[in-house]
């Protein structure tokens, strides 16, 4: 495991240590304890202000709760952290889809798959594509 800084920290953070705290947030995600999975991004955002990571896991939590709009904003807040990644252009576009926003959605799926096609961004935006064809996505609203 690699243990060099997070460059742009707020104080010295080890990539071990973010890793470690951010798998803190997951635990009390799963645990459901919401609140204290939302203090620990929070914190590992603030902490690490140039890194998408901790800003894409308070989407993951808000998206998890379905508050799709709540998690789309955390989306595009790691947008403008790493304008370059395919990740939160994928995520941002399975929020999209159950928004029922399937146009916005299938523009973030290509800039996904553009800007990382081999990687988690491109293969994440992969998957949802291919359940999208399927029809799988965007989900039915209940009753209909």
């Amino acid at each position: 495991m690699e243990n060099s800084e997070i460059e742009g920290s707020l104080v010295p953070t080890s990539k071990r240590d973010a890793m470690l705290l951010l798998e803190c947030g997951y635990l009390w995600m799963e645990m459901g304890q919401f609140d204290r999975a939302r203090e620990v991004f929070a914190g590992a955002s603030a902490l690490m202000p140039k890194s998408d990571t901790p800003v894409l896991a308070l989407g993951t939590l808000e998206f998890s709760l379905g508050r799709h709009a709540k998690a789309l904003q955390s989306y595009r807040g790691a947008q403008r952290i790493s304008p370059r990644s395919g990740l939160p252009r994928a995520y941002a576009a399975e929020a999209l889809l159950f928004m029922g926003k399937v146009g916005e959605a299938m523009k973030e799926i290509q800039a996904a798959l553009d800007a990382d096609p081999d990687g988690d961004g491109g293969r994440l935006a992969q998957a949802l594509l291919e359940a999208k064809e399927a029809g799988a996505l965007p989900p039915r609203k209940p009753g209909k």
